[in-house]
């Protein structure tokens, strides 16, 4: 390699600078950027260096951007600057017996390495502590004479080090690459000087540390194969000098977490040697290699997501799955051809290559990583990684983002991180004014042609579907017969979401005006509230038996469920839930049914009521005249009859005189006063082949033949409304086989009308499934069957819906109507004995004291037994104790008497006045005198409330107040804290400050 450049890591938005470096002309040129508009990059020269030394090595210094250190043919590592206008000597730091130097590292306290070739009874590998050396700008480096410095450590004995690289994190660890054996990590801190951990291998150089995981480094074969390994420090082999002495071959390999075997292929005659290999600055996982025939590649690397995914709550499920897994290893994720090689014939000139490159810590115009590049001609460019195949990217949140076609960046400054306008990229929120398509609260009737209500003329080629198909029909239409806007789009993506935000909750009433459009789910609804009604009244509830939720399936076939406690009490029998049936019959006072003869005849007049139908002759009457002044004549006409009064359904026809209601009328009037035959048959169905209403079609089915097993065959009609029928008219027999069907196939269909059979109750739980899987509303399923679950019952699918749509919620960002969620369902779970069954959710905040591990308040109570014990001068000498004053003050745990963490910017106390004691009402009542005097519409009052809060950073765990947070990272970008270069201002939603960080 002739030439090099290596890029400033402190470089930032405002200054980029990097150094040229001239292998054959032995000078060094220290550049800034001045412009670059995408294509063309100008620069300027600040400084340099002409008299350095011939050199086969060197390493940019990046604690101080003015010093190099550089490895001459004899094994000796000079030490110059960058500064042409300061008159300095530089430092040379030679060996013991003259040889190559192959390698020279710094490390960013300061300390140098430099690796050299082997020979007998010598070290090849020398720690120098230049930092020493290292005075002001004006000063010469080291004094006219004064002989070099013994090296603070030397290292591997005879062994020839080809590569080495220190750790920015832990810049007294190190690894080298020692040639033909291993790569070895060390540690200078260890007094013996062993490595810490080897990992055998002959990939020895160019070694390179990912800066943003330093747990993965990477090597090469440069020579012939060109072979690049990535391996994991955490998993390397223990040294000692036992197994030193006794040879590497002795200890068992390490395999690297990912391999690229012939990672460059050869363009013609000869193969291709790596010339280098860096890691990206500004993203971690990307590794850049070049190659001699200037083929540029970027490896992107990513740790995959192995183990399924399991209930947030199961920890054990968790932690079984981590171990399960393997220990170690990496996956591509995608690999970038920044530039092909050169190939003869292609047009191109052999000096026009790439030759050397270095990542940025910057993104480019487009916001991806890039890199600054040197060719062959001289010419420095930037070369940004591109960007996957752009498409829509949808949030589950329901954000929409996407790159519109044409876009182009305006971007003007050097290197800078483009906004999204810039870049040309949409984002599209779901947003709460637009109605979701199936959430539309329009009428039926301008949705499908299928009526539940109404009395239109049907087009006779659509035919009549079931109760449950005009429901999936219904669902269907709403994506097929229109093109959504994008924001209708998204509000249907998000309609839990949307439904959450409105109040969709517990609240039945509420529920079925969310969901208006949807009449299926509007009907169960409102079976449920009439249901939460009977229980909050306890009218289910005779002799210490509660038969509330229950369906129809339930009552008939006698079946509380499993768990027979939760709903028998006292000493009650499981017997006695004949004489409970028959008892709550009484208390309603239902009215005998005499269609049909039965050997459980309370168990269909509960059941009737629970449809709907048998109801006292009030109800009844309340019932019918409410579907007349809604215009429901044909459902009122259809009750009426089922309940074997047919002056009552023809006084609801003629009350409404349209065409389907005279047809109706005259054929009901006819039925009654005639004996069919076959003309009259044939009349009818050309009648009904003409209506689409389901209580017209189930009318006209009956008076044709008068029966009414075709009515229960007439399956537009709503499921409730034909297992009403079904109770009253079928015998036992066929009662028992005609709900057992339909129970089945509601469970299997996911239909929801089928709630009426199943209750909310166990036989729910597998119908919700279904119907959760067809329609994906989680939601509705999750709220019905938590008002009996695990009131009534417990199962283990239900605390998955549970804690899914928790989840779900907290996704949303909708932390208020999940804590409103959760606490509703844990009122809702209260047993008989007043003790809520689901356990209320943990306290998820809590703040401690460090060092009595109490919670900072002033209740005496809320202590652990753990606790130490209070020191006499916290209880006997409070007034005395000036701890016990700081606490009052808020600035010290009440408990122990321990300060606070001090603020790492004004060094004080962190904390706040309590308003309830002396001092602290003093300090408020200063507060609130200077709050009064700023203004409201510039947010002067909402900083200076906050200025005092606690804010800390998860990445590094240093604290500060509010207020320091703001006016800090407003001018700086890493932490406060010498030496911590934790990133907190730019830890988005992390570091809790005024704006936002």
């Amino acid at each position: 390699m002739e030439t090099a450049i290596r890029w400033s890591p402190s470089s930032d938005i405002k200054e980029q600078r990097f150094l040229l470096v001239d292998v054959i002309g032995h000078n060094f040129k220290h550049c800034q950027i001045e412009s670059y508009n995408g294509k063309e990059l100008k620069y300027q020269t600040l400084g340099g260096n002409r008299r350095v030394p011939a050199f086969r090595a060197f390493d940019w210094s990046s604690h101080n951007e003015s010093i190099v250190a550089v490895g001459d043919w004899s094994g000796s590592a000079t030490v110059v600057r960058l500064d042409d206008d300061v008159q300095t000597t530089p430092i040379t730091l030679p060996p013991k017996q003259q040889r190559l130097c192959n390698a020279v590292a710094f490390s960013k306290t300061g300390l140098l390495a430099t690796g050299l070739e082997k020979v007998r009874n010598d070290f090849c590998l020398y720690i120098w502590d230049v930092s020493h050396r290292l005075s002001e700008r004006t000063s010469p480096i080291t004094s006219p004479g004064r002989s070099p410095s013994e090296p603070m450590r030397k290292l591997s004995s005879s062994e020839a080090i080809t590569s080495i690289r220190f750790f920015q994190s832990q810049p007294d660890t190190f690894i080298a690459g020692i040639k033909g054996a291993c790569i070895r990590m060390y540690d200078l801190r260890e007094n013996g000087g062993n490595p810490a951990l080897q990992y055998q291998t002959l990939s020895v150089q160019n070694l390179s540390i990912d800066p943003l995981d330093e747990n993965y480094f990477a090597s090469a074969i440069t020579q012939k194969d060109t072979t690049i390994h990535i391996w994991d420090r955490r998993f390397g082999l223990p040294s000692s000098t036992a197994s030193l002495a006794s040879g590497i071959s002795q200890i068992a390999a390490i395999s690297p977490v990912l391999e690229y075997k012939n990672a460059f292929e050869s363009s013609g005659t000869v193969q291709p040697s790596i010339w280098s290999l860096r890691y990206c600055k500004g993203q971690s996982g990307h590794l850049g290699a070049l190659a001699s025939n200037g083929d540029f590649r970027v490896f992107e690397t990513k740790q995959p997501f192995t183990f399924e995914s399991r209930p947030s709550h199961n920890q054990e499920y968790y932690a079984q799955s981590l171990q399960d897994q393997p220990e170690h290893q990496l996956c591509t994720r995608n690999i970038h051809h920044v530039e092909l090689p050169y190939r003869t014939g292609s047009g191109r000139q052999e000096n026009a290559r790439i030759v050397s490159f270095d990542f940025t810590n910057l993104a480019g115009p487009k916001g991806m990583p890039s890199a600054i590049t040197l060719r062959g001609t001289g010419s420095v460019e930037i070369q940004e990684l591109n960007r996957r195949p752009f498409a829509y990217a949808l949030s589950s949140t329901g954000q929409l983002v996407g790159r519109s076609m044409g876009a182009t960046s305006e971007s003007k400054d050097p290197i800078n991180i483009g906004s999204l306008a810039q870049l040309g990229l949409f984002h599209i929120k779901p947003s709460m004014d637009v109605h979701p398509i199936s959430m539309a609260t329009k009428p039926l009737e301008s949705s499908i042609p299928h009526q539940l209500n109404g009395d239109k003329v049907h087009k006779p080629e659509e035919g009549r579907l079931s109760s449950r198909k005009k429901h999936e029909k219904w669902v269907e239409r709403q994506y097929i017969d229109q093109i959504p806007s994008v924001d209708a789009a998204l509000a249907t993506l998000t309609l839990d979401s949307q439904r959450c935000v409105q109040g969709y909750l517990f609240d039945c009433r509420k529920n079925m005006q969310i969901v208006a459009g949807d009449v299926w789910l509007r009907e169960t609804w409102d079976w449920v509230g009439r249901a939460k009604q009977f229980a909050i009244d306890e009218r289910f509830v005779i002799r210490g038996i509660d038969l509330s939720y229950l369906g129809v399936c339930n009552i008939w076939n006698i079946d509380i469920g499993s768990e027979k406690a939760a709903r028998i009490s006292g000493t009650s029998e499981t017997t006695e839930i004949l004489y409970a049936v028959e008892a709550v019959c009484r208390s309603l006072d239902l009215p005998e049914l005499t269609s049909t003869e039965s050997s459980l005849p309370a168990h269909r007049r509960l059941s009737l009521y629970i449809c709907g139908f048998g109801l006292p002759s009030e109800e009844l009457d309340k019932v019918f005249n409410d579907l007349i002044d809604q215009g429901q004549n044909s459902k009122a006409a259809f009750i009426a009859l089922a309940h074997n009064d047919s002056k009552q359904a023809l006084s609801a026809l003629r009350t409404n005189s349209t065409s389907a209601n005279r047809e109706l009328a005259l054929a009901l009037a006819g039925f009654v006063k005639g004996v069919p035959d076959d003309t009259w048959e044939e009349t009818i169905a050309n009648i009904a082949a003409s209506l689409t209403d389901p209580y017209a079609c189930a009318i006209l089915a009956f008076v044709r033949i008068g029966s009414w097993h075709d009515v229960l065959r007439e399956t537009s009609l709503p499921l409730k409304c034909r297992i009403g029928v079904a109770l009253m008219y079928l015998a036992d027999d066929e009662l028992t086989t005609y709900i057992t069907t339909t129970t089945d196939e509601c469970t299997t269909h996911g239909d929801i009308e089928g709630l009426v059979l199943t209750g909310l109750s166990e036989k729910a739980v597998p119908l919700l499934q279904s119907y959760i899987l067809k329609y994906h509303d989680l939601q509705t399923a999750i709220l019905l069957i938590s008002h009996t679950s695990p009131r009534y019952f417990s199962s283990p699918i239900v605390d998955t819906w549970r804690s899914e749509y928790r989840a779900r919620l907290n996704t949303y960002r909708l932390f208020v109507p999940r804590v409103r969620f959760d606490t509703q369902a844990t009122k809702l779970s209260v047993a008989s004995n007043g003790k809520p069954t689901l356990t209320p959710i943990a306290r998820q905040v809590s703040v401690k004291c460090n060092n009595c591990d109490q919670a900072l308040d002033r209740n005496p109570t809320h202590t652990s037994a753990s606790a130490p014990p209070p020191t006499s001068s916290a209880t006997d000498n409070k007034d005395k104790d000036p701890f016990a004053l700081d606490a009052k003050w808020g600035t010290a745990c009440p408990k122990c008497g321990k300060h606070l963490p001090r603020c790492v910017i004004c060094m004080l106390w962190l904390g706040m006045p309590d308003p309830y004691t002396k001092g602290g009402a003093h300090a408020n009542a200063r507060s609130l005198e200077k709050l009064a005097g700023l203004d409201t519409g510039t947010g002067e009052k909402g900083r200076y409330l906050m200025k005092d809060l606690i804010s800390v950073c998860r990445g590094c765990w240093h604290m500060m107040h509010v207020g320091h947070v703001d006016e800090w990272f407003g001018m700086h970008r890493t932490c406060p804290v010498p030496g911590c270069e934790c990133a907190c201002g730019e830890r988005d939603g992390e570091f809790g400050g005024i704006k936002g960080r």
